[in-house]
């Protein structure tokens, strides 16, 4: 039975453990067509409006039953089973975000003290199976220690995340260990360079330029009301996100407020706005009406707002961290510098007002950053260097 399973993941194959944004789902489409299996999991808890895509494979849903220790054995059993009948199916998983998927058994059965603290039952079977294992890091703490990010600027970027209470430097010791016991390969992208393990360091983010491009039509349902306004558009972290947790705010949000506000008390016509209650998939049409887009002016990097808004030619505005973006540009040669317009909180306001002043700047800007995402976010070409990345290991 062992040597049935061992044999059912083709050479060619490979799971996507949770989505990473619209990348995961860029990534399974280019497999696809080079004749390649390949699938996105999703937890059955996992926001739906999140999701870019439904055409996705997920678990046995899992019920509340946390007064009854035998059912929860049960219920945990089946998760696991699942996993060895599905998952094993694949030659390749590409964890976006922590591993394991679950980690019920490690602890209840004593299994830690036997393996060592960082043993895991989902990981060990894929490890078994001769399943090659590739993470993708969510966040600075998949990265980092939390004691080397509290060095970033005096502590601002800590300082300011949501998640600072919870972010334990005991459980990411714990990951980092899983990683460099279990893993093959851990992708970084070119800017911190990881101590806690080694990194291939590769264009890895991808997006659709056909569906992201410059002149893509809005459908009418999702099309803003008139203004002849500059349209000033930030993902801002609204009350319902973590990242706001305890009046936290990583990407700036209140400067970007209070510049436009200041703009506007100055007699620019400039309108700021955000988007709320609205479907990932959906949010590129909002993202498509906006004449400048702000990142964020925190953490010292670019998100999927920079990506898809590069995308579709819009300037956007984005804290870039000198030394990342020095580490960057020895990485990928191909680059003497970057089109992002750099900010932070205490410069938004001046660069906003030069982009508002000046419409061919705007105009150029948007060109070039449509440029890098052709250069840098391109599925064609950053697939085959993740080809090349599954097939060396």
């Amino acid at each position: 039975m062992l040597h049935r399973f061992s044999k059912k993941h083709k050479r060619q194959s490979l799971l996507f453990v949770r989505p990473d944004y619209h990348c995961s789902f860029i990534y399974r489409d280019e497999l696809r067509k080079r004749g390649w299996k390949a699938d996105v999991f999703v937890d059955p808890l996992y926001p739906r409006k999140l999701l870019y895509r439904d055409d996705v494979i997920t678990a046995p849903h899992s019920y509340s039953i946390q007064k009854y220790r035998y059912l929860r054995y049960m219920n945990n059993i089946v998760a696991i089973l699942w996993w060895l009948l599905k998952a094993t199916r694949y030659k390749y998983h590409v964890y976006y975000g922590r591993p394991p998927v679950n980690s019920y058994f490690e602890t209840k059965f004593g299994l830690t003290r036997i393996f060592g603290r960082d043993f895991s039952v989902e990981l060990a079977i894929a490890r078994f199976f001769g399943i090659r294992l590739i993470y993708v890091p969510p966040g600075c703490h998949d990265e980092a220690l939390k004691e080397e990010v509290m060095k970033f600027d005096n502590g601002q970027v800590c300082g300011n995340c949501g998640a600072y209470d919870r972010c334990d430097d005991n459980k990411n010791k714990l990951n980092f260990s899983r990683l460099r016991r279990y893993f093959d390969a851990r992708v970084g992208f070119g800017t911190l360079d990881p101590t806690v393990y080694v990194a291939s360091h590769m264009k890895y983010k991808v997006i659709d330029l056909d569906l992201w491009c410059p002149d893509m039509e809005v459908p009418p349902e999702h099309v803003l009301p008139e203004t002849n306004a500059l349209r000033i558009m930030h993902s801002s972290n609204l009350a319902a996100s973590g990242r706001t947790w305890k009046q936290r705010d990583i990407k700036g949000s209140p400067f970007v407020f209070e510049a436009v506000d200041r703009l506007k008390a100055e007699g620019y016509n400039v309108d700021y706005y955000f988007v709320d209650n609205v479907r990932s998939r959906d949010m590129r049409y909002y993202q498509a009406q906006a004449d400048i887009v702000v990142d964020q002016l925190r953490y010292g990097w670019w998100g999927s707002t920079l990506i898809e808004c590069a995308a579709l030619g819009k300037p956007v505005i984005c804290y870039l961290r000198e030394s990342w973006k020095s580490r960057f540009l020895s990485i990928f040669k191909e680059y003497s510098s970057l089109p992002v317009i750099e900010a932070d909180v205490d410069t938004i306001y001046d660069e906003l007002k030069k982009l508002v002043d000046n419409e061919s700047y705007r105009l150029k800007n948007g060109h070039e950053m449509r440029k890098f995402a052709e250069q840098h976010f391109n599925p064609e070409s950053n697939v085959k260097a993740f080809i090349k990345l599954l097939e060396s290991i």
